[in-house]
C-alpha cells in the first residue's frame, strides 16, 4: 500500500502557517474532572406521630377469684363437719317429758367425761346416774372410784355397769365386777351392758349372758339390769331374758316402741348420747326412768329385813 503523507509537510509549511500551529498547540484545553455520581440516600419515610406515654394497663390478676374458691371451700367443710361430725346437743328431755311429768332423768358416765362436778349435775334436774365400773376380765375404769364417791357425796341416786365382751369368759367378767363395786341399800341393781353379738352360736351367746347375770345375782341378792340397744334387744334378746329389768337405748324417735307391760319390765329409756348438762363436759348420755322418785327407791336395793 502507498504510504500516506503528512498533512502538513513542514518544509512546505509558511512561517505563519508554522505560527498559528504553534499557538494552537499552546491553548490549553480545559481539565475535565470526573465527578463521582452522587451516592443515594434512604428516603426516610416520616415518622408517624407518638402517642403520649400512658399507664401500661395491668393484667387483671387471678387472686380474688381463687381466694373467693378457697372461701367458699372452707365454708362448705364448716358446714359438712357441723352437719356430720360434729356433736349436736339435743335436749336431755325428750319431747313430752320434764320434770312435771312422770319421768326422772338421769345420766351414765365413764371416763370420757373425765372430772364432773355431781354437785351442779344434781342442781339440773337430775335424780340417777349409772358409772361404768368394768369392761372384759380385768378392766376397771379409770374414774370409777371418783364418780362412785361424789354421787353419793351430791345424793344422786348411783348405780354401776359393766361392759360386756362376748369372746371372754362370763364367770370371770362377773368376777372382775364384784370384785370392783361394793352396792348397798339405796343404790341402782348392777347393770349388765351387751351392745357387742360376736361369732360364737346364738344359744352359746345367750348362755353366757345368763350365767354373767345368775353370778352377778348371787353377789348381790338383786337381779341385774340388762342395758342394750333396741335393735339388738330385738334381734337377739327378746323372749329370752324376760325376767330382768330392762334398760334400752334408742335415738332420733319421739318415743320408744317398747312398752312397759307385765311381760317387759321397761326401767330406763336412753334417749340421746349428746346432752348437754351443767358440771359435765362435752356430750353426755341422757336417761329417763318411767315412775316417780318414790317408784325409783323402790326399785333400788332395799336394806335386809330385820329379823326377831
Amino acid at each position: 500500500m502507498a504510504k500516506q503523507m503528512d498533512l502538513w509537510p513542514e518544509n512546505k509549511a509558511t512561517y505563519e502557517e508554522e505560527m498559528a500551529l504553534e499557538s494552537i498547540k499552546k491553548i490549553k484545553k480545559p481539565a475535565v474532572r470526573y465527578k463521582e455520581p452522587a451516592k443515594r440516600t434512604a428516603v426516610k419515610k416520616p415518622a408517624k406521630p407518638r402517642k403520649p406515654r400512658g399507664k401500661k394497663k395491668q393484667q387483671k390478676s387471678s387472686k380474688p377469684f381463687w381466694i373467693g374458691v378457697a372461701v367458699l371451700a372452707v365454708i362448705a367443710m364448716v358446714v359438712l363437719y357441723v352437719e356430720f361430725v360434729a356433736d349436736k346437743k339435743e335436749p336431755v328431755w325428750p319431747e313430752g317429758h320434764s320434770p312435771m311429768g312422770n319421768t326422772l332423768l338421769g345420766v351414765d358416765v365413764s371416763r370420757y367425761q373425765r372430772k364432773v362436778e355431781w354437785d351442779k349435775v344434781k342442781a339440773n334436774d337430775v335424780s340417777f346416774a349409772f358409772v361404768k365400773a368394768t369392761e372384759g376380765e380385768k378392766l376397771k375404769d379409770t374414774y370409777f372410784d371418783r364418780n362412785w364417791e361424789n354421787t353419793g357425796k351430791a345424793s344422786i341416786i348411783r348405780g354401776a355397769y359393766h361392759f360386756y365382751l362376748p369372746h371372754l369368759k362370763p364367770d370371770v367378767q362377773a368376777k372382775n365386777f364384784i370384785n370392783t363395786v361394793t352396792l348397798g341399800p339405796g343404790d341402782l341393781p348392777p347393770v349388765l351392758d351387751v351392745e357387742v353379738r360376736g361369732k360364737m352360736p346364738l344359744n352359746h351367746f345367750r348362755g353366757d349372758l345368763k350365767e354373767w347375770l345368775v353370778k352377778v345375782e348371787r353377789a348381790y341378792g338383786v337381779k341385774p339390769i340388762i342395758y342394750t340397744g333396741y335393735s339388738f334387744y330385738r334381734d337377739y334378746l327378746e323372749g329370752y331374758f324376760d325376767e330382768y329389768p330392762l334398760w334400752i337405748a334408742h335415738y332420733n324417735v319421739k318415743e320408744l316402741k317398747l312398752q312397759k307391760d307385765e311381760r317387759t319390765l321397761l326401767s330406763f329409756w336412753q334417749h340421746t348420747d349428746k346432752g348437754s348438762i351443767e358440771g359435765i363436759k362435752g356430750s353426755v348420755d341422757c336417761n329417763i326412768f318411767y315412775g316417780s322418785m318414790r317408784e325409783l327407791k323402790r326399785f333400788c336395793i332395799q336394806p335386809p329385813v330385820a329379823r326377831n
